[in-house]
């Protein structure tokens, strides 16, 4: 216990982000006549957009490296769109980031350069977290933990028993942010409901590590502790 959802987020980030520039790489060596198919380049390793954002939906990295592959193949509507939606999120910064689309005018000499540099950085990351894949779909505020718990208060608007719906969102929220003290209080509280104790103290303890003065937090752990 202690800082591994944040070791997980850390390194989440990291594989989004390099497999996600690697597999554009891929996509542009393919674009430019190598290999007999996207699959013999990619060789083995990711290669689906939706698949390499799941590991960190906090990364904008995936979709700004869809976009470009977009923009390469002549789909500017589809590549602004992707473009759009890294820019939403304030990770992404357009002054630096945006150097990045130097790899669309790459050689293909260059370009395997940059990829035995990626594949060697994402065997690394792979040699020390084995990625979690989320079944929580891809979306264009999915970084946004904020968001992320409104859609979870939405949902028990709608049904007020629907718990475990609730925690689907506030399990993405914490995924995305697992330093924010209110995603620990929305997952404990949706396992509260459900009689899931074991995995209310789980999220509690967790939190108050990260936010031990949290308000929630702490009155969460006094009613299990029996002091409310």
């Amino acid at each position: 216990m202690g800082l591994q959802l944040q070791a997980d987020y850390a390194y989440g980030w990291a594989a989004a982000s390099v497999s996600s520039m690697r597999y554009c790489v891929d996509c542009l060596l393919y674009l430019k006549g190598e290999g007999k198919s996207l699959d013999e380049v990619v060789d083995g390793r990711m290669g689906d957009w939706d698949e390499i954002a799941s590991m960190n939906y906090a990364s904008p990295y995936p979709w700004y490296f869809e976009g470009l592959v977009y923009n390469t193949q002549g789909k500017s509507d589809a590549a602004q769109s992707c473009y759009e939606k890294a820019l939403l999120n304030t990770a992404f910064s357009p002054e630096h980031d945006e150097a990045l689309s130097v790899l669309h005018v790459m050689s293909v000499k260059e370009l395997k350069s940059v990829k035995d540099k990626l594949t060697e950085l994402e065997d690394k990351i792979f040699a020390a977290y084995e990625p979690e894949h989320t079944a929580y779909p891809r979306e264009e505020l999915g970084f946004s933990d904020g968001y992320l718990r409104t859609l979870a208060r939405e949902c028990l608007l709608r049904e007020p028993t629907d718990y475990r719906g609730a925690l689907l969102h506030y399990e993405a929220a914490l995924r995305v942010n697992p330093f924010e003290g209110d995603n620990f209080v929305g997952c404990a509280l949706m396992h509260l409901y459900l009689g899931e104790i074991d995995k209310t103290f789980f999220y509690v303890n967790e939190g108050l590590f990260v936010d031990p003065e949290h308000e929630g937090l702490n009155n969460i752990a006094a009613i299990l502790n029996g002091e409310a």
